[in-house]
């Protein structure tokens, strides 16, 4: 009989006489199967992290070839962007020379509308002989920048667009477009109710002095740059004035201001009311400040509501987030 000492034997005889190929087959499947490492599943984004990625319209970002732009490509677009704005101003411009007339008599309507109710005669005058050519080309600066505006917005929107997020976007565009409409309703209510009232009230102390054995008269001389300023400036500082609603809602947004705050100080919005009238019309007299105070104090308590409802959409935000809900990005 064979011993332990012969099995051994004849166990590093097998060994030693299979082929290279056969013993690395051997040692592989003598490994275990815990030794193979488990692929590791990717972890899923976060609910809110979709929302946060940038938008895929990158036209700024990357170029035709598909690679991202350098800073001289950035400019190079920057400087296509502003040719083309001031292309379009430069058109507009040349293009209201044609109808300056009838602008200077559309905007001078409401003081000749005063100045015949407080019983003048309706007459402007020149003071040089250059003034009515800058008169016309303030109005057709003017103009060109109304007409010329929607088209220079969109060649900078084009630029700024695509390296920001979809939220910002929205931003952007609620913001821009409720700044415009404020202000176009400010300068809207300067012209159809502020104007004609503040010529009336001014032109109307002009009055007759026929006591006495000298009587005399006073009566207006008014220039024609005088006129034009006085209108322009007038519906600009309405149109400024009635922007209170969106800054106060954009330091409400911040958190800089609440509606509690602003409610409390309410009692002091009617001076501070009465004192922007006053600095934003180019006219002294209390009439017309109180004209423009009235609606800045009713868009300063409409101010109160829109900062509330800011607010509570982040009060509910939060409310969301504390009981682990997914929240849609606004």
């Amino acid at each position: 009989m064979s011993g332990p000492e012969d099995a051994g034997a004849s166990d590093k005889t097998i060994v030693t006489e299979m082929q290279p190929e056969e013993l690395m087959a051997a040692q592989q499947a003598s490994v275990p199967a815990t030794a193979v490492p488990a692929e590791v599943a990717p972890t899923p984004p976060a609910a809110g992290a979709l929302s946060e990625q940038p938008s895929t319209d990158r036209t700024r970002k990357e170029g035709p070839d598909g690679k991202r732009m350098s800073l001289l490509e950035h400019l190079a677009e920057l400087r296509v962007r502003l040719r083309n704005a001031a292309v379009a101003f430069a058109v507009a411009m040349i293009g209201s020379f044609y109808f300056v007339e009838k602008y200077f008599d559309y905007l001078t309507r409401p003081v000749r509308q005063g100045m015949k109710h407080a019983g003048h005669d309706v007459n402007f005058y020149a003071k040089s002989l250059t003034e009515p050519f800058w008169v016309y080309m303030k109005l057709a600066i003017i103009g060109g920048l109304i007409i010329a505006g929607p088209f220079v917005f969109w060649e900078i929107w084009r630029f700024v667009a695509p390296g920001l997020y979809r939220r910002e976007k929205r931003l952007a565009m609620l913001i821009t477009s409720s700044t415009a409409i404020c202000f176009a309703g400010g300068a809207v209510f300067a012209y159809f109710v502020l104007c004609e009232p503040a010529a009336y009230y001014l032109t109307k102390l002009l009055t007759s002095f026929s006591s006495g054995n000298l009587p005399f008269r006073l009566d207006p001389m008014i220039m024609m740059d005088e006129v034009a300023n006085f209108q322009m400036l007038t519906m600009a500082g309405c149109g400024l004035a009635f922007e209170l609603p969106i800054v106060l809602s954009i330091l409400g947004w911040m958190g800089l201001i609440t509606s509690r705050g602003m409610f409390r100080f309410n009692r002091y919005a009617i001076v501070l009311a009465v004192f922007l009238g006053g600095v934003l019309t180019p006219s002294t007299d209390p009439f017309t400040q109180c004209l423009l105070a009235a609606p800045i104090f009713g868009l300063y308590n409409i101010s109160i509501l829109v900062v509330w409802l800011i607010e509570r959409a982040a009060r509910r935000r939060n409310e969301a987030l504390d009981r682990g809900a997914p929240v849609a990005s606004s």
